[in-house]
């Protein structure tokens, strides 16, 4: 009989969990970041706007994916070129971000893939991404502008030309994430990610403060994108998506709720004795 009222209430604090953390991670959903390029810029290429608000940013991506037909494995490398912040499903207009009007913006990115289902590097197949090392950067100048060049169809790599005054701000390392080739013949790639900013990047994202630690993406496009050629490589164009983040919950916090939950519990057991 204790064992079943203790298995009750530990049911009951589990569902407490479950609402509790659901309720914290829709509130936290739109997660909103303060970007101010004058304040990292200053009057390099400028003059700079901002600061400004956003919650996500929108950006078009190629990747090169090389195929090992015997391992089941990839290996995939290209980037992000952003165009667009975004603040609560609207976006911030250039004169407002700057962004592609006087400073640009991308990230550059490796990452392998392993077959979860399906025929390898064929329509309705799936994959788990196993890896992934990806660097932002920035540009402040458009006078020696980067330029971006896609993968091509014959196996040549995304590949990027930095402009003479481009650094990197942050770097992100995969914690979880997916990807496949749909029934259209079109691609989707998401993933988890650390995230770190640098000094610099610290300068250009300033709030919140300590800025996120867990950046999201997803990037998708259709059948016209992609092509598979030889069984060596495929090649991934016009892919669209973009990025967002948010914070792992702190080790304290974690400790506060279980502490929380337990005494919930006891609660629940003192008034079902009465």
């Amino acid at each position: 009989m204790k064992l079943s009222s203790m298995y009750k209430n530990l049911q009951a604090a589990g569902v407490v969990a479950v609402l509790a953390l659901g309720f914290s991670s829709h509130a936290s959903a739109i997660a909103v970041f303060t970007v101010d390029p004058n304040a990292a810029f200053g009057a390099l290429g400028g003059p700079h706007p901002g600061p400004f608000d956003a919650n996500f940013i929108i950006g078009n991506s190629s990747s090169l994916v090389a195929l090992n037909t015997g391992h089941q494995t990839q290996a995939g490398q290209g980037w992000v070129n952003f165009s667009t912040f975004v603040d609560n499903q609207t976006n911030v207009l250039g004169n407002v971000s700057g962004l592609n009007n006087n400073w640009q913006m991308w990230a550059e990115f490796s990452y392998t893939l392993q077959l979860t289902s399906g025929t390898y590097a064929a329509v309705n197949s799936t994959y788990t991404v196993t890896g992934l090392n990806a660097t932002l950067w920035v540009d402040p100048t458009i006078a020696s502008a980067t330029t971006f060049n896609p993968a091509t169809n014959a196996g040549g790599a995304a590949s990027v030309n930095h402009g003479t005054d481009s650094f990197i701000i942050a770097t992100a390392g995969l914690l979880v994430g997916d990807a496949a080739i749909n029934g259209q013949g079109g691609t989707g790639f998401n993933t988890t990610n650390s995230f770190s900013l640098n000094a610099a990047g610290s300068q250009l994202f300033t709030a919140p403060v300590p800025f996120y630690n867990l950046q999201f993406q997803e990037f998708n496009n259709t059948a016209q994108g992609v092509f598979v050629l030889a069984d060596s490589h495929i090649t991934i164009n016009q892919a669209s998506g973009g990025v967002d983040f948010n914070r792992i919950p702190e080790p304290a916090t974690l400790a506060l709720l279980g502490i929380g939950l337990l005494g919930i519990g006891a609660s629940t057991k003192r008034r079902r004795k009465g």
